[in-house]
């Protein structure tokens, strides 16, 4: 989009994290969340079972992780335009979205690698509406962490990360304000 410009967070062993800043040219939070049937999932860490922190919906091709299961469901066309959008910048193309919404600062993501067999790895985007979140990204052997404010409307391409790399969205207790995340793959079908 014409106001976003871009930073590179992470250029190591082919793998890169490019954040476009304001790429969006509104913040769709609003509308995002009254619009999606949001659901707070049980998933499986270490063997143990844990509320999900954060709600969760799915839009795509039949997808798991963490022993929740996604049924096939048709992206909405709001959200195939933006997938569409987003494939002008990366050069990817992606048919699935999965959507967090981080109520505040309790919300949180743990370290993790989208790196189920079905997701290509190429490519992931990142789309941010609301508050700002502290994205982190972590080398899985040195363990040296990189981090990156996320606000409203910032896009963020992880190529090539999901082998090496880890992130997360940590809880805080410095934000109040609700943020939802997109995060557009490719699932291979």
């Amino acid at each position: 989009m014409s106001n976003a410009y871009s930073e590179t967070i992470l250029n190591e062993q082919g793998a890169t994290a490019i954040l476009f800043r304001k790429w969006m040219p509104e913040d769709l939070l609003h509308q995002i969340a009254l619009s999606i049937p949001w659901k707070q999932n049980k998933i499986r860490v270490f063997g143990n079972w844990h509320t999900e922190p954060r709600l969760t919906y799915w839009y795509g091709p039949p997808y798991s992780y963490s022993n929740i299961s996604w049924p096939a469901t048709e992206m909405p066309e709001s959200l195939q335009k933006i997938a569409h959008d987003i494939s002008l910048v990366s050069g990817f193309t992606y048919n699935s979205v999965l959507l967090n919404y981080y109520r505040n600062g309790n919300d949180s993501m743990g370290w993790h690698r989208d790196n189920e067999p079905e997701i290509d790895p190429a490519s992931i985007a990142s789309l941010s509406f609301g508050g700002m979140r502290v994205f982190k990204i972590r080398n899985r052997q040195t363990k040296v962490v990189t981090s990156a404010e996320l606000y409203g409307r910032d896009l963020l391409l992880m190529n090539n990360m999901q082998s090496a790399w880890e992130h997360c969205i940590p809880k805080s207790q410095r934000f109040s304000e609700p943020r939802i995340n997109l995060s557009f793959r490719r699932i291979i079908v």
